[in-house]
């Protein structure tokens, strides 16, 4: 699978050791804003404040998927080229759910993972992994 992941404020790739095996983690300069390009890659995931990138490269180029996992909060997508978006989000996040479901549609659909809060466990990393795949 063709798959970039930005993480969450702060994070890097040792915080996500679980997925480098599956997926391309991006280093981020959250210092500059710059970031790992997302040029070869079809699927774009991100984690977090990660969001703010992938939503920036599904803006600027078409790809397969966007999966925005537990994102931070926004009111649109804007005028995005991803053919599929999809929200995931832990069950306890009451909040992301309320605030994203006005959001899904055709094409944008909302994923909860049970027992999940704003963490990346192993039940939400296979949530991941079986959307990427899917």
């Amino acid at each position: 699978m063709n798959a970039i992941f930005y993480p969450g404020l702060g994070e890097t790739k040792k915080h996500y050791k679980s997925l480098v095996k599956y997926l391309t983690v991006a280093d981020i300069d959250w210092n500059t804003g710059k970031a790992t390009s997302a040029k070869n890659h079809e699927i774009v995931v991100s984690f977090s404040l990660g969001a703010v990138f992938s939503l920036d490269v599904a803006l600027k180029k078409k790809i397969k998927k966007l999966i925005l996992c537990s994102p931070t909060p926004f009111e649109s997508l804007g005028k995005h080229k991803a053919e599929e978006v999809i929200f995931i989000i832990g069950e306890k996040e009451k909040f992301l759910q309320k605030v994203f479901k006005p959001l899904c549609g055709k094409n944008v659909r909302m994923v909860v993972v049970p027992g999940a809060d704003h963490k990346i466990d192993r039940n939400y990393r296979n949530v991941i992994l079986n959307n990427i795949q899917s």
